[in-house]
């Protein structure tokens, strides 16, 4: 392969992902399903504001008639805003549209919604990488007889041309699904057989869902995995995991005057003296001399100096070195048994998820089932180097066969791995206790374990979120939506009491002791009293008498804890009492049986 036809590989990955949102207005959709598509969609798009994210985002009405705003002069979809980055002005149009107002079309006809999402996504001047229908619909009104089979041609039209289609069922209760969605996600999936959605009422559930769509197929990298000599298949690389650059609001620089945003722009200049074959007096020249002109990229050169010279080097030479490993890539080194796999201790970045691509290399998903039927088989991972950009650095991994991954609708695929280097991997130190006197029994093992299961739960990094900076920010997003009311704020770091109403209250106190902090009393230097009276007073509170006595009896101080025995230590006021700091609580006990 040239580099030419290398270069051009590569161009044809880049671009902007886009997704429609189609909400379907006609028959019972417009009573109930329409509101919460609506109230959903608009959730959505304040997300998107909220991460200046830079996908195109477009949203129409579809079953209706009467007031058309579509360029493309549809008569039955209504064009709410057309394909664009998210923008405050876009989600007031949205937010004001008033669902119950629309006039409902007189027939139902899919074909003229899926010829407007074809013509919207041809229509936009931008590059886009990915490009997503997500309609919004019950799935008991079929269109019109006349337009089954147009409709369904259309929907093989838009696959055949990567376009994603997905259909999302909204409803307050179950309903006999109409066949004709059947062969409508059929045509949409190139499935032989397919799952009816369920029917979705809560808009918050809808909204992730959207979201999750919206976000399905976009690839980290899509690369040509080579296997062996002259065979290779399409895959594409993906994030699961939101990293956390993406939840960091975007600042831009606004002139103090206007208000105006402020862009940065480069521009390269150079001397002219003037013309050469020309004579020009003295004074000409000097006027002359200093006048800036634009310089072409082509009579750029850079340099770089080595010893007493500066070794001179083209821009496409500048490229090269900047990119020694060559255009991005996934290949194949070889195969190690699944036991050499440590997930635990070679965690050092987010992982990546490996899925065929089909639009790379056709018949790249026979080869790709191939591939994961017999690593899991053979219990074998293939370990490969991957460079996902132009000029990252290639790192080797290791592929792990995997299915439903984060619970994600996926049968197959590969866990891609960082493996890293013998200096990046530490085993944690074991401190040896030599102290025999501090045993655990089985009863406070148990305990403590069923503690420990009663607080576990399934951590996800958007669970808890800064409580003081998101108050800010649901304060200033009011202001810039015009919204009266202030969206509330839950905060998450508050611990959840209903997680300790099972636990043992007897048996909790016999391990960690009371809830009071009873360990050390706080210095008050401003005090007025002072003297030994005063500081035993202050230290009768936390020390029981009679259980001393009866402990002392029994030998069964070792019940104390170790705060409790230093606060009897001190309680006792012993003369020349050594620093306490750093014994043991063994050594404690042993003071305790020696003074009191």
């Amino acid at each position: 392969m040239s580099s030419d036809e290398e270069t051009e590989q590569i161009s044809s990955w880049k671009g902007i992902p886009a997704t429609l949102i189609c909400i379907n207005i006609y028959g019972p959709c417009k009573a109930y399903s329409a509101q919460v598509a609506h109230t959903a969609t608009c959730r959505m798009m304040r997300q998107y504001l909220r991460r200046a994210s830079s996908q195109l985002i477009g949203v129409c009405v579809y079953g209706t008639e009467g007031s058309n705003t579509s360029v493309l002069s549809i008569q039955t979809v209504e064009e709410i805003f057309p394909l664009s980055s998210p923008s405050v002005d876009a989600y007031n149009k949205l937010r004001k549209i008033d669902i119950s107002k629309l006039k409902e079309a007189k027939e139902m006809t899919l074909s003229d919604v899926l010829w407007y999402c074809n013509k919207a996504f041809a229509s936009c001047k931008k590059q886009l990488s990915t490009r997503t229908v997500i309609m919004l619909s019950r799935l008991d009104i079929p269109p019109v007889p006349t337009d089954v089979k147009p409709s369904l041609k259309r929907v093989a039209d838009l696959v055949d041309s990567n376009i994603q289609i997905n259909l999302i069922n909204i409803s307050e209760s179950d309903y006999e699904v109409d066949p004709y969605y059947t062969n409508f996600l059929i045509q949409a999936t190139k499935e032989d057989e397919v799952i009816i959605p369920k029917p979705i009422s809560n808009h918050t559930e809808l909204e992730q869902l959207m979201y999750m769509e919206s976000h399905r197929n976009l690839a980290v990298a899509r690369l040509s995995f080579e296997i062996g000599k002259d065979f290779a298949i399409g895959v594409g690389v993906y994030n699961l995991l939101k990293s956390y650059g993406d939840t960091q609001m975007k600042k831009s620089d606004l002139d103090s005057d206007t208000n105006a945003v402020l862009t940065s722009v480069n521009k390269t200049l150079k001397s002219k003296v003037g013309n050469n074959e020309e004579e020009m007096d003295v004074d000409e020249q000097d006027k002359t001399e200093s006048r800036p002109v634009p310089l072409l990229q082509s009579e750029l050169l850079y340099s770089l100096q080595y010893g007493d010279e500066n070794i001179e080097f083209t821009a496409e030479e500048k490229k090269m070195l900047g990119n020694p490993f060559g255009p991005p890539t996934l290949k194949l080194l070889g195969f190690k048994p699944n036991s050499v796999m440590r997930k635990e201790k070679w965690y050092l970045k987010s992982n990546y998820f490996l899925f065929p691509s089909e639009s790379i290399i056709e018949g790249s998903v026979v080869a790709f089932k191939a591939l994961h039927q017999a690593c899991t088989e053979m219990n074998k991972v293939a370990i490969c180097v991957l460079c996902t950009r132009v000029n990252a650095r290639p790192i080797i991994v290791a592929l792990s066969p995997t299915s439903r991954p984060c619970g994600l609708n996926v049968d197959l695929g590969f866990d891609v791995i960082r493996i890293p280097f013998v200096e990046n991997v530490r085993n944690i130190p074991i401190i040896e206790d030599d102290d025999d006197d501090e045993k655990i029994s089985k009863t406070d093992k148990g305990i403590m374990k069923d503690i420990l299961n009663q607080l576990k739960f399934d951590y996800k990094p958007d669970m808890f979120q800064n409580p003081k900076r998101q108050s800010l920010y649901n304060a200033i997003e009011a202001i810039a939506l015009e919204d009266d009311d202030v969206e509330p704020f839950i905060d998450t770091t508050k611990p959840d009491a209903k997680r300790f109403e099972g636990l043992q209250d007897d048996l909790f106190y016999e391990v960690f002791g009371p809830f009071a902090i009873t360990s050390r009393p706080l210095k008050n230097p401003a005090s007025s009293s002072g003297g030994p009276e005063s500081k035993k007073a202050k230290l009768s509170v936390s020390v029981d008498e009679e259980l001393l006595k009866e402990r002392l009896e029994n030998n069964a101080i070792e019940n104390y804890t170790v705060a409790q025995l230093k606060d009897i230590l001190r309680y006792k006021e012993i003369p020349h009492l050594p620093a306490m700091t750093g014994m043991r609580k063994g050594e404690l006990v042993d003071l305790v049986y020696k003074y009191c």
